[in-house]
């Protein structure tokens, strides 16, 4: 069991480098001249720096046997998620506004892309707090969740090699690792597929890909974004 929790201590730092190292250029490197971003940028760093370092501290306090302290910091994640998710709202909103006069297709598409980040990262954080009696489906969703947050850094960190690298990333990460781990545990562990918390992150997963190749073009959604664009100006 310590072996498994080492695991997660190794992934989750990578996780929190990839992360920094896709915002050093626009962000962190920018340092000590923030004034130049707005107070809801800094928040938002805050709160998703917060989350990175949270995640790799919880299975160290596990291995430490350091339970209370544990469930303590882990209700300090139903702040983290809240706040993360409204300022994803609240950005999105401010983009969606600037591309929409010149750029309506790619206002469309922002907003889209801000709807399946928050849903996805919302059903696997909940899923997780649901479940988090089950170790297993618990950490299996914390993972899902914690990948979400990792898309706009290893976005932008791909993006700098290759553009569009970062989107085909981005969606590819959520089916690859826990498709590998679907594997390992039926191999290891002769799990059943189906009853795997794995399998369900892929299906979700796949469903949220599915709407987002299908819904964006449709007059559909183009007329949500038209009012949304009334609305909001």
């Amino acid at each position: 069991m310590e072996r498994k929790y080492e695991i997660l201590i190794v992934f989750f730092s990578l996780i929190m480098i990839i992360s920094f190292a896709g915002f050093y250029s626009s962000y962190i490197s920018k340092f000590p001249r923030f004034n130049e971003f707005q107070n809801l940028i800094h928040i938002h760093f805050f709160a998703f720096s917060c989350w990175l370092f949270l995640i790799v501290i919880q299975p160290i306090l596990i291995m430490r046997k350091k339970f209370k302290l544990h469930r303590q910091l882990g209700k300090f994640s139903y702040l983290l998620a809240s706040i993360l998710v409204l300022t994803i709202i609240l950005l999105t909103k401010e983009k969606f506004i600037r591309e929409f006069d010149e750029f309506p297709s790619d206002a469309a598409m922002t907003a889209y892309i801000a709807f399946v980040d928050i849903s996805s990262f919302s059903i696997f954080y909940l899923i997780a707090l649901f479940k988090k009696s089950n170790v297993r489906w618990h950490v299996a969703f914390i993972i899902a969740a914690t990948l979400i947050v990792l898309n706009p850094g290893l976005s932008r960190l791909l993006n700098q090699i290759t553009m569009g690298l970062g989107i085909l990333t981005a969606v590819l990460i959520p089916f690859l690792l826990p498709g590998i781990i679907l594997i390992i545990e039926k191999i290891k562990y002769r799990r059943k597929i189906l009853k795997s918390p794995y399998f369900l992150i892929i299906i979700i997963w796949s469903i949220e890909i599915l709407l987002f190749i299908t819904i964006p073009p449709t007059e559909f959604w183009k007329n949500i974004t038209l009012a949304l664009a009334n609305f909001l100006t």
